[in-house]
């Protein structure tokens, strides 16, 4: 069960720096209570378990679960740090395996993780069955193709996404899992959620960009670059290295008018009681 923390790492703990109060109202938007007992899936580094922490209040309580107990060690960190240590403890299991009773908690949460674990209808009923009847349970996720929209010149965008297309298929059997985000609404129904919601968050950024959001972002070109680079044609691939190389006088990330805009979006549904 051992994993190293993923080479995304650094591009994520910059992206819960630099959009730290965006995080905050997603947060804000699942119906938590005063007293809740909260299952975390997938906790990674743990940005959200004091936030949900804070949530539940002293009388609550939050049960971080990862696969990786190198992230976990992350995870406990960051939550001495972000206060209410006291209301967290953290657990390594899968969700196959999850050490819980049925209808153990109030709500269950899990951001920006379904995407990787097996199959998200799946991942989704087990969470609802660890969740008592008439519980919250809520995600968090993005789809790779729209989630950060940055000034391209059109025709560099569409040969980028094609081939970023293209190399997921080579890379996994399930390349569906990577737009995820925007099948939230059925993959909630067939897991059995009642009582949808869904919210849309855009979290924009202008020139001249923070050190945080130019980490991450300088991070995300980078994957993007690896992943979609060998798969351009010799001319395209030419124009796109100009525009996210540092210190090109056409990088996108230095241009003094630029706005990017990410987009999540939330979704929370209901275990029936039925």
């Amino acid at each position: 069960m051992d994993q190293p923390l993923p080479d995304y790492e650094p591009m994520l703990a910059a992206f819960h720096r630099a959009f730290a109060a965006e995080m905050e109202a997603m947060v804000a938007s699942v119906p938590i209570a005063e007293g809740d007992r909260v299952l975390e899936m997938a906790c990674g580094d743990g940005d959200y378990t004091p936030r949900l922490a804070e949530r539940v209040g002293p009388t609550g309580s939050v049960v971080a679960v990862d696969v990786s107990p190198d992230y976990l060690e992350v995870a406990r960190r960051e939550s001495a740090r972000g206060g209410h240590p006291e209301r967290s403890r953290f657990v390594a299991a899968s969700i196959d395996r999850l050490p819980f009773e049925d209808g153990s908690f109030d709500a269950a949460w899990c951001a920006q993780s379904l995407f990787s674990l097996p199959e998200p209808v799946d991942a989704v009923r087990k969470m609802a069955r660890a969740v008592r009847p008439g519980g919250v349970v809520a995600v968090m996720e993005d789809d790779t193709l729209h989630r950060v929209v940055l000034p391209w010149p059109i025709e560099v965008e569409l040969a980028v996404r094609s081939a970023e297309w293209e190399a997921l298929r080579a890379e996994t059997g399930r390349p569906h899992k990577f737009y995820v985000g925007r099948h939230l609404v059925p993959v909630f129904r067939e897991a059995g959620l009642v009582d949808l919601r869904v919210r849309a968050f855009a979290s924009c950024r202008v020139a001249p960009l923070d050190d945080d959001a130019r980490t991450f972002l300088g991070e995300y070109l980078k994957g993007l670059a690896e992943r979609v680079a060998p798969r351009l044609k010799s001319s395209m691939r030419k124009d796109f290295e100009r525009l996210i190389a540092p210190g090109s006088p056409d990088a996108l990330l230095d241009r003094p008018d630029l706005a990017v805009t990410i987009i999540d979006h939330v979704i929370h549904g209901r275990v029936s009681d039925r």
